[in-house]
């Protein structure tokens, strides 16, 4: 799960992805996959299996073909694109401010040491915050301030 969490972090996000010329609907290849983000809003029927479901832009006209050739064995609906867009097909991605240290700190100590640095949801982190939370509390209290 920490690996997880630091990809949603985008600490570990390539800095190419920062400046992406494909981070739009005007895509070089003949079709594009992608996991449906806010597919609740456009087919609230759909993923019963709650496993997700994919995108699927057609980008030219053989990809129309080829798509066309397969769908019989699809359970597909057809999407406007205004109300399928993901954020990476609108632009690239924010580079996360510590990107470059975390991967200095990567080269320099490994993995180990950026998922016990990096990780906010790292179970150590929360325990240390619970427990220092619950100091200030039992302070509070015994201080008289009972908040």
């Amino acid at each position: 799960m920490t690996f997880t969490s630091l990809f949603y972090k985008h600490i570990m996000f390539r800095h190419s992805c920062g400046v992406c010329h494909y981070a739009n609907t005007h895509r070089p290849s003949d079709i594009t996959l992608a996991d449906f983000w806010g597919w609740e809003n456009n087919v609230p029927d759909m993923n019963g299996d709650d496993k997700g479901i994919s995108l699927v832009l057609l980008n030219t006209e053989l990809g129309k073909r080829i798509f066309e050739n397969a769908c019989h064995e699809l359970d597909y609906k057809k999407v406007c694109v205004e109300n399928s867009l993901q954020p990476n097909l609108c632009n690239p991605s924010e580079i996360h401010p510590q990107r470059k240290k975390f991967e200095e700190d990567y080269k320099k100590r490994g993995f180990e040491h950026v998922l016990r640095n990096y990780d906010d949801n790292n179970w150590k982190k929360k325990c240390k915050r619970y427990l220092s939370g619950a100091k200030k509390k039992i302070k509070a209290f015994i201080n008289g301030s009972n908040k």
